[in-house]
């Protein structure tokens, strides 16, 4: 599933000759987006911050990157939905932990740090290996100094 929240327009779409429910904004494409951003992270859930901010604190949230998604130029922040506030395993806990400290050093250019976290939950967290073979790959080959720590998604 992706989750993202906004405005959308819904209801009866089209003329006499081809009439259709649907649902259409912004809102809308960047869900779609996020839903085929799942297979990407190896994920089931993902929602932008908006949807985040807008659970208050009913589930436990972890970041799992900032990315562009095809058709805007600015990035969205995106989140996993790991569980029911206070449900989480210790199993889900160490994961985030060690995402969320890999992901700051990830962030800051620190890729062999970065390795070291995210290889702390790689065997179990499909996010994690991801995030393993990509910091690993810019430890040994640095991106250019206008590199951004953004991730493009030009498919759904």
């Amino acid at each position: 599933m992706g989750l993202n929240s906004g405005e959308a327009l819904v209801g009866n779409i089209g003329s006499r000759r081809r009439f259709n429910y649907s649902v259409m904004s912004d809102a809308v494409n960047v869900a779609s987006r996020l839903e085929g951003a799942n297979k990407h992270y190896g994920t089931t859930i993902i929602a932008s911050e908006t949807t985040v901010a807008l659970t208050g604190s009913t589930f436990t949230w972890r970041e799992l990157d900032a990315t562009r998604v095809k058709g805007r130029t600015s990035p969205v922040k995106i989140y996993e939905l790991v569980a029911l506030a206070g449900e989480a395993t210790p199993q889900q806990r160490e994961a985030a932990a060690a995402y969320a400290e890999g992901l700051a050093h990830w962030r800051s250019r620190a890729f062999a740090a970065a390795a070291t976290c995210f290889a702390r939950a790689s065997e179990f967290d499909k996010p994690s290996a991801l995030f393993l073979n990509r910091a690993n790959e810019f430890a040994s080959h640095p991106p250019g100094p206008d590199w951004e720590p953004v991730s493009a998604l030009e498919s759904k």
